[in-house]
């Protein structure tokens, strides 16, 4: 079998205790109806982006689970439909056999999780977790506020051009908005600006290319839309916590110890 395809599957997943979560991936709480169980007829799930961790300390007793991952390039459009923007907004999940469903790919999850050392487990927690974001996006119900469409128009066109130059004044015009509104109400609805939108796609797929590919970082940096290699390495350092060159060298460290 391919060295790469499986490379290509690996993901860095864990379920942490809640004194050792990671600021830098995202986290997903999943809280069930009935306390103390996974499944029941409503349940509801919290999906955040990295660095969002700490808006939501207060409700991590109140959670069955706490999974936390590195992103796959693969899922960036679901990750950022489905993502949590403010507190108050979690996704709900209304259909008993849907939270069933969830609840028996989170378990799964967590075992395989146990094996993590694994290869062949480590690609089946891809799977599962690919599984588990077509199943929120499939029939999981946005928070007490709806994307309004004009933003997620503006979602779409960011996922797809990230790496070009985006301008605020030309995204506002093609939505029929003004600058300063358009801002407002995308800040209002994804809990983010623009810009760190964009700046969060670009680090993310900045640090996959890090992992599966032999590029130089300086390539990467501008392959992503960064117009400085010393810019991109200080923004994805304050973003990451670690410089993309010792991201890269540790993550083959951890694979190289995992296959021995």
């Amino acid at each position: 079998m391919n060295t790469e395809f499986m490379l290509e599957h690996d993901i860095d997943l864990s379920f942490p205790v809640h004194s050792s979560l990671h600021p830098h991936k995202w986290t997903l709480l999943y809280a069930a109806a009935n306390s103390g169980t996974l499944d029941g007829p409503t349940a509801q799930i919290y999906l955040l982006p990295p660095g969002k961790i700490a808006l939501y300390l207060h409700l991590l007793p109140l959670t069955e689970v706490c999974c936390q991952f590195t992103a796959h390039s693969q899922w960036t459009l679901l990750l950022h439909k489905l993502q949590t923007g403010l507190p108050d907004r979690p996704l709900w999940l209304e259909d008993q056999s849907l939270c069933q469903q969830i609840a028996y790919v989170l378990e799964r999850m967590q075992e395989y999780g146990v094996q993590s050392h694994n290869t062949y487990y480590r690609k089946l927690s891809y799977h599962l977790l690919s599984e588990l974001l077509l199943l929120l996006a499939a029939g999981a119900r946005p928070g007490a506020y709806p994307v309004d469409p004009r933003i997620d128009e503006v979602l779409q066109y960011l996922y797809i051009h990230y790496t070009s130059d985006i301008r605020i004044e030309h995204l506002a015009q093609h939505v029929c908005l003004s600058p300063s509104h358009l801002s407002h109400l995308y800040k209002e609805q994804t809990g983010e600006t623009i810009m760190d939108t964009v700046l969060r796609l670009r680090l993310e797929q900045a640090k996959h290319l890090l992992c599966f590919t032999t590029r130089y970082i300086g390539e990467i940096a501008y392959e992503v839309g960064f117009n400085s290699q010393t810019y991109f390495t200080c923004k994805f350092t304050r973003h990451f916590g670690i410089s993309p060159s010792l991201y890269r060298s540790s993550f083959y460290e951890k694979q190289s110890c995992q296959s021995s």
